[in-house]
């Protein structure tokens, strides 16, 4: 399949997961309706929400840098904190492939080769991808796939298969199959097994914080519903992913919402469950503005060179 055939495969499958949902939604309309909600501000509940949130941004941002010295790579950590939140706006551009362009390029800029500037992006999304897997099918995979005979062994055989490979990233023949599919052969080298092991689990302690920062959300904004931290992580991690997965849309909007609203209702009810969905996704990108505003304005005004 050519690269045409390929995007419209991917608009095709986008469309009908989109309508589904929306289908989904529309039929839960008057339930969602006739459940008043009471949202209720705890500001102090939000402001930790936020402030967790960063918190798991500085862990990714070590797992990156940790790629990078493998490599024999450095690059300061202001320099890769501010290479990371700008380019992670990147993916509100529909085709997710402009965070890791905007990561390569800036990376480059700050003296880190070409192909480790790529590589260590591609690899970072990876991991990322592997390990949300992972989590959201631990977590909620009966729930996900409650309909399928077999449900919970499917999970595990998927999440064991994301696990495979993210670890297969160590292997010099399978980096090179990832560099081909990427047009970039040079750009993804192996990674060092102890850089390997340090980017894993920064991706995995912020999964676990984000759940957390969701649950944090839920107490501040709707003290009324209760929701567990399993809860919190497993959905947030499974909408995050597809909406991530969602490349015509950008940053996944409408199929985040729709797919944590499906797993949310049967716990907190309709009503409850879309509300909060909204409120992530506003909190979502006030957590990505917030920490790329900073370096934004004080990028704005500098010299080329810098």
């Amino acid at each position: 399949m050519g690269k045409s055939g390929w995007r419209w495969a991917q608009r095709v499958i986008g469309a009908v997961v989109l309508f589904f949902i929306v289908r989904d939604f529309l039929r839960n309309w008057d339930k969602i309706r006739a459940q008043p909600i009471a949202w209720h501000f705890r500001w102090e509940y939000i402001v930790a929400s936020l402030l967790v949130t960063w918190v798991m941004y500085v862990i990714l941002i070590w797992g990156w840098r940790v790629i990078l010295h493998g490599w024999g790579q450095w690059i300061r950590a202001v320099d890769a904190a501010r290479i990371w939140s700008i380019s992670s706006l990147g993916k509100y551009v529909p085709g997710k492939l402009w965070a890791i362009a905007g990561m390569a390029i800036l990376a480059e800029k700050q003296g880190v080769s070409g192909a480790a500037a790529t590589g260590s992006a591609i690899i970072m999304q990876l991991l990322s991808i592997a390990t949300g897997a992972v989590i959201a099918l631990a977590l909620t995979g009966t729930t996900l796939l409650e309909a399928v005979p077999g449900g919970s062994i499917a999970s595990i055989i998927v999440a064991a298969v994301a696990l495979i490979g993210a670890v297969s990233l160590a292997s010099p023949s399978i980096t090179r199959r990832i560099g081909f599919i990427v047009g970039r052969p040079d750009a993804v080298q192996p990674v060092d097994p102890s850089a390997l092991a340090g980017a894993l689990l920064a991706n995995l302690i912020a999964w676990g914080g984000y759940g957390l920062s969701f649950q944090l959300l839920a107490a501040g904004t709707m003290p009324s519903v209760v929701i567990s931290w399993s809860t919190a992580t497993g959905a947030f991690a499974a909408s995050y992913l597809v909406g991530y997965l969602a490349i015509f849309l950008p940053g996944g909007f409408g199929v985040r919402e729709g797919i944590m609203y499906a797993l949310l209702r049967g716990t907190i009810g309709d009503g409850p469950a879309i509300a909060l969905a909204a409120a992530s996704r506003i909190t979502l990108t006030v957590n990505e503005l917030g920490i790329a505003i900073p370096f934004l304005m004080r990028w704005v005004g500098r010299p080329r060179d810098a």
